[in-house]
């Protein structure tokens, strides 16, 4: 009886096994929810560069006969820009204002207009807009280090009726969505923000 009862006691513990070892392989590996939420890798542009629809004012000062010049420039779709009295084009798209400054006084420089120019370009302040279920909806001056969270955060924070899981970024064409909890739990994975970026908070169905 002692030796059935072993056997048995054998099976069921093969039986056991075979249900939940999976065949010996390794168990699914966890998903990084936090890698799709509009991570920065997702956003074309970096922080301090000028963008299509960037509107800048451009000074050049230092010269000897005073003849400097202001002038607002918005950049256009090609993102070239011209300046006063040279005949070449500049890409300001996908460049900082300081590098737009450099190549500017350089081309006066080579073509023996100026000797010295002085050359600053100024971008306009610019805004990020937040809306929805937040307890203070409002236009937020923007600045380099921006995130989702720091905006929201600007606002007042969430408020109880917001849905957390499905905030809604709008870049130009693009629609991130983002799981702010995720986000909030997930040290490095808040998405920065740019310039002209529309920020809408869904409220919750329940």
């Amino acid at each position: 009886m002692k030796t059935l009862c072993r056997i048995s006691l054998l099976v069921f513990t093969a039986f056991l096994t075979g249900c939940f070892g999976g065949g010996g392989g390794s168990p699914p590996a966890p998903v990084n929810n936090a890698a799709a939420v509009g991570a920065p890798t997702e956003v074309p542009f970096a922080r301090d560069v000028l963008r299509v629809g960037d509107k800048v004012t451009i000074r050049l000062t230092g010269v000897p006969d005073g003849s400097g010049y202001i002038n607002e420039v918005q950049i256009p779709v090609s993102g070239d820009i011209s300046v006063d009295l040279l005949t070449q084009t500049f890409h300001a798209a996908g460049i900082t204002p300081a590098d737009l400054a450099a190549q500017i006084s350089d081309a006066y420089k080579t073509q023996k207009i100026y000797t010295t120019p002085n050359v600053i370009v100024i971008p306009e302040e610019t805004f990020v807009n937040v809306y929805g279920d937040v307890r203070s909806p409002q236009r937020v001056l923007y600045t380099p280090d921006m995130t989702l969270l720091t905006a929201i955060i600007s606002c007042g924070g969430f408020d109880e009726y917001a849905n957390r899981r499905a905030v809604r970024v709008t870049r130009g064409q693009q629609i991130i969505t983002v799981d702010a909890i995720t986000v909030a739990r997930t040290p490095g994975t808040d998405p920065p923000l740019y310039p002209g970026d529309q920020i809408f908070v869904p409220r919750t169905p329940f």
